[in-house]
């Protein structure tokens, strides 16, 4: 037991981690507000699935500039600086809930402005890790991590839930105030961390968008973490992709705003399970067939709950799907990250996020508009057997996956140094 906590000796870590785990409760409290507020609003999942695309999103855009600036500058600053804008997004949605002023227009816009914050928060908290943790607890810390990040659809939710029912929205969107402005607190009680650059200086600034571009060229030039990042981006959009539909989903069921919220906490429940297995596995082979596994049990178990009708089985279903998903998006994250030089490692992670976030909103948004047609339950067996049929082809036709899947090791684990690079 011990050494599955062992990154908590740590002292950074362990201030990282409390901040990660009250901007991700946050994050999550605010999802299951404003997606049950909006369908509450609306009677229609196309408004739910509008609101998880504005809050998503931002990631295309605004992970690139987070990962450039973590590159760049003091990472403190602007953890600090994307807490407030939460603090000030949720304070706003509380007020204008309970003057009963709020319309799906102001939850659509103001999803926006929080979820471009928290694309920030994202790329600045996950590119931290490396820095902070040597190597050899690379895995343990980014599972612990995980535990904060993905356990917190639990606390969150759970938490809120009672919330929402006694007091209606406005007193939940001040949770999520109150856990942001926390996080702005604490997060001066991380040292200063060094800001890496290539070891001859080659970031330079031929123009103001060259460190981006320098960041995808190299993720291009680099096929391992392109194989990596492109199978993430299948991943959110085929299997992490039904929040937009919950709430449907889960009025179908003759389902009350109790047993969304349960739903909802259940998924980190999930999460927290898997993640915490994860971060006691040592052996490199045995988390190398995770990475495979979970990929599979990620797509199977979200078509399992898309057949479920009985409430106890769907939580059963809902924990699957939340351990699996958890475990997956750690493995990948770790492998990108293991592979990336650290100077580049803020980029390379934002261009994860692009995917994880970027496609995961778009799906969303076709998800919600999709299930006025077609019911949720019959959309999430189809994309989850997607996301498996997927998974099946990359181990066909790519022997990368087939070799970290197999013996947890990639064919080459060589940096791309950007000196090696022509723009």
């Amino acid at each position: 037991m011990r050494g599955l906590f062992h990154s908590f000796g740590n002292r950074e870590y362990r201030w990282l981690w409390l901040i990660t785990t009250l901007t991700n409760a946050g994050s999550w409290t605010f999802t299951l507000v404003v997606t049950w507020q909006a369908y509450a609003l609306t009677h229609s999942s196309s408004w739910s699935g509008a609101i998880m695309f504005a809050t998503l999103i931002p990631n295309i855009l605004g992970a690139p500039i987070a990962g450039v600036l973590v590159d760049l500058l003091d990472r403190r600053f602007l953890i600090f600086i994307a807490a407030l804008i939460q603090v000030v997004t949720t304070v706003l949605l509380a007020a204008l809930s309970h003057f009963h002023l709020a319309t799906p227009e102001w939850l659509l816009g103001l999803s926006l402005v929080f979820g471009t914050a928290q694309s920030g928060l994202s790329v600045m908290l996950s590119s931290l890790v490396p820095a902070i943790v040597p190597s050899e607890k690379l895995f343990n810390a980014l599972s612990l991590q995980a535990v904060a990040q993905r356990g917190t659809e639990f606390v969150g939710p759970a938490v809120a839930s009672p919330l929402l029912i006694v007091y209606g929205p406005g007193l939940v969107y001040l949770f999520a105030a109150t856990l942001y402005f926390l996080a702005s607190l604490v997060v001066f009680a991380l040292h200063r961390v060094q800001v890496h650059h290539d070891a001859e200086g080659q970031t330079r600034r031929r123009h103001i968008f060259s460190p981006l571009i320098d960041g995808f060229v190299y993720i291009r030039r680099t096929p391992t973490i392109g194989i990596l990042v492109s199978i993430v981006g299948f991943h959110c959009a085929l299997t992490m992709a039904y929040m937009g539909m919950l709430p449907q989903f889960v009025k179908l069921l003759h389902g009350t705003s109790a047993f969304y919220g349960e739903v909802v906490s259940t998924i980190g429940l999930g999460s927290i399970v898997g993640t915490l297995v994860l971060a006691g596995v040592k052996d490199v082979r045995f988390r190398g067939s995770l990475y495979w596994i979970t990929a599979i049990l990620s797509g199977a178990s979200l078509s399992l709950l898309g057949v479920m009708v009985n409430h106890a089985l769907v939580i059963v279903s809902i924990v699957l799907v939340g351990a699996s998903q958890a475990m997956f998006m750690t493995l990948s994250l770790g492998y990108i990250q293991q592979l990336t030089a650290p100077y580049m490692r803020g980029r390379v992670t934002s261009f994860y996020s692009v995917l994880a976030g970027g496609f995961m909103s778009l799906a969303n948004l076709g998800y919600g508009a999709l299930s006025t047609f077609l019911s949720p339950h019959l959309i999430m067996f189809i994309i989850g057997l997607m996301f498996v049929v997927t998974v099946v082809i990359y181990g066909v036709f790519s022997r990368q996956f087939r070799s970290v899947s197999l013996k947890g090791t990639f064919v080459s684990d060589v940096n791309v140094p950007l000196s090696g690079i022509s723009v």
